[in-house]
């Protein structure tokens, strides 16, 4: 199997990691308060579903646009950053919906793959320095590949706030 056959059989267990998810969760739920203090489990589903395409867009940007998409990440202050990423998990959160956050997903995860599938082998290891303060996980030199393979650790991590509360 080749690095990218590897990486699009992770993105399509992660997907089905996600849609389990989903689907365990009752939209009755969507309210509570999720392990994350800031965020409710709806926020959080509708947080995860933005993550395929964001990181579609930033691998883009690496295969493509490096050095612009380098200087954004230097100059754009880790707090607006912030800002607009909960802006956007908390906008809409009146319609939530089970089919609406499984669309959402699969519209990112469409284009995370074909981003994959378009790449060359051989630029999968083309990278950048990612701030500290922008995503912990994500803090130093970040290859497509790398970035790609977070989408994992994206839905595990906010799956585990999901469940804490639901739980708690």
């Amino acid at each position: 199997m080749t690095v990218k056959e590897s990486m699009l059989a992770e993105l399509e267990q992660t997907r089905g990691e996600f849609l389990r998810l989903l689907e365990s969760v009752p939209e009755a739920d969507y309210a509570k308060q999720s392990g994350n203090e800031a965020w409710t489990v709806g926020e959080v589903l509708h947080h995860i579903t933005l993550g395929p395409l964001a990181i579609a867009f930033e691998a883009w940007m690496i295969l493509h646009a490096r050095g612009l998409f380098q200087l954004a990440m230097n100059i754009l202050p880790s707090r607006m950053f912030n800002r607009v990423n909960a802006w956007f998990a908390r906008r809409d959160k009146r319609r939530l919906t089970r089919s609406g956050l499984a669309k959402n997903y699969e519209t990112g995860h469409a284009a995370l793959r074909s981003v994959v599938r378009r790449a060359r082998g051989e630029n999968l290891t083309r990278s950048v320095t990612y701030p500290q303060e922008f995503v912990a996980e994500l803090a130093g030199e970040v290859s497509v590949e790398r970035l790609v393979r977070y989408a994992k650790g994206h839905v595990e991590v906010h799956a585990g706030q999901i469940r804490a509360g639901l739980i708690g």
